[in-house]
This record gives structure tokens, sequence and C-alpha cells, in this order.
């Protein structure tokens, strides 16, 4: 695998934390409330504020990527040293904002409420090799209906 891949793979790992699979997490991450979480994509191991815990939903799916990328590219297992997100959470509650188009539903019917969770994620990837490290960030701001998913 190139630089240019395992730099690919920074980013992926950052991108796929703030995409659609961390749905299945949310409802911990509230639970949590905002700090540090870091997680291990090689090891799938999780901690937030240095405590172990239980591994997010979200941990499997950035691992299996982190293998699938190592196989698309023919790269052997022990070049990858660690794959690891440090992920700053700050959460609010907030008005409901109209202007977010998104419907969530609860048992297939619309979540409808009048506040809504606001999460500033700042999410900081590296990659390391037996050669170089490598970094990717990305902040994004995510809202969702207090209450969903179930708490």
């Amino acid at each position: 695998m190139s630089g240019g891949e395992f730099q690919n793979l920074a980013h992926n790992l950052c991108q796929m934390f703030c995409g659609w699979r961390l749905t299945a997490s949310k409802a911990r991450l509230v639970q949590f409330g905002s700090g540090f979480l870091h997680i291990d994509a090689v090891l799938e191991y999780c901690d937030f504020q240095d405590e172990l815990i239980h591994p997010l939903p979200i941990v499997s799916d950035l691992c299996v990527s982190v293998k699938q990328h190592l196989k698309a590219t023919n790269t052997p297992e022990g070049k990858l040293i660690d794959a690891e997100l440090t992920v700053k959470l700050t959460f609010s509650v907030v008005p409901w904002n109209e202007d977010v188009r998104e419907i969530f539903y609860t048992d297939g019917t619309p979540a409808r409420t009048t506040e809504m969770h606001r999460c500033v994620i700042e999410c900081f990837s590296d990659v390391i090799t037996d050669d170089a490290a490598y970094r990717s960030e990305l902040t994004q701001v995510q809202e969702w209906p207090v209450g969903w998913p179930a708490e």
C-alpha cells in the first residue's frame, strides 16, 4: 500500500465515524455526554474519558473497514501498526430545528419533539505504519431528536 492509500484510510476513518454508521451508537454517546472517545480500529476497543467501555456498534464497522482496506490493497497486516480515532464530543440540547429536513422514526412513526441533541464532533485519526504516520481531521455538527434513538 502506498502512502496515499494509508492517508486515504485515515480520511475514511473520520468520514465513517461522522457518517450514517454512527446512528446505532448515538443513544450511548448521549448517555456518556461530552468528553473524549478513543477508538482502536485494529484491536477493536474503545474508551471514554480514559475508562474502558463496551465497544460501540461503530467500532466493529471501523475495524472491518480497516481489514477490507488492507485486503483490497494487498497490504500485509504487519505493515499497519495502529489505526486510531480520538473524538471530542460536545453535546448540548437545542430547540427543534425546522431547517433539518431529516425525518426520524421510532417504531415506524415519525419522532417529533421540541428539543434536539446537538453534537459537535471533532474527529482525529492516526494511522501508523512500520515506516510513517498519517493523520486526518474532520469536524461536523449533527442534530437528532431528544429521545431518538431510544435512549
